[in-house]
């Protein structure tokens, strides 16, 4: 299912290249095979994947077409907004873990509101939904920047040229 070479998302939201499938001792009795995954922002660190649980903890990243839908039912995507900032919190922290784009999008859509809402009044996001924010748009840059073959820097642009193009 997953080849050598291949860029994968581990845990919640890594970007990793899998580098080899290799034979490990790591509990010093049974030798297990493992896939070697180097993460793209940090290749001096190294995760070992048991082969068998790869399913489990490793998706393939969207491909284009995937993208191309997420990006042209932004404009319809729902907001999602709690009014207690710790269950925000927690289910904006959720949402992050989640491989839920339309939630992600409709997250970040809701905080992007709250931000205009706040800016008229001379006040500023909390903190925890600003950080909410960027770790969103730092999850969809990375993602799509790498199937689209574009710069993180450049996605914005991106969706926004589809958007303009196809009228929205």
């Amino acid at each position: 299912m997953f080849s050598i070479g291949e860029y994968v998302v581990y845990g919640s939201g890594e970007i990793c290249r899998i580098a080899e499938k290799t034979e490990k001792c790591f509990d010093g009795k049974n030798d297990k095979e493992y896939c070697k995954l180097i993460p793209l922002d940090s290749v001096n660190s190294t995760y070992y994947v048991p082969a068998e649980s790869m399913d489990r903890n490793v998706r393939k990243l969207l491909t284009k077409e995937e993208i191309y839908n997420i990006i042209d039912s932004m404009p319809n995507a729902e907001g999602i907004w709690f009014n207690d900032k710790n269950i925000r919190r927690e289910q904006f922290g959720a949402m992050l873990k989640s491989d839920d784009f339309s939630g992600i999008i409709g997250m970040m859509k809701s905080i992007y509101e709250e931000r205009r809402k706040r800016s008229e009044n001379g006040k500023q996001l909390i903190a925890s939904d600003e950080k909410a924010f960027i770790a969103a748009e730092n999850l969809i840059n990375r993602e799509f920047s790498i199937v689209l073959g574009i710069n993180a820097d450049e996605v914005e642009n991106f969706i926004h040229e589809r958007l303009s193009a196809a009228g929205m």
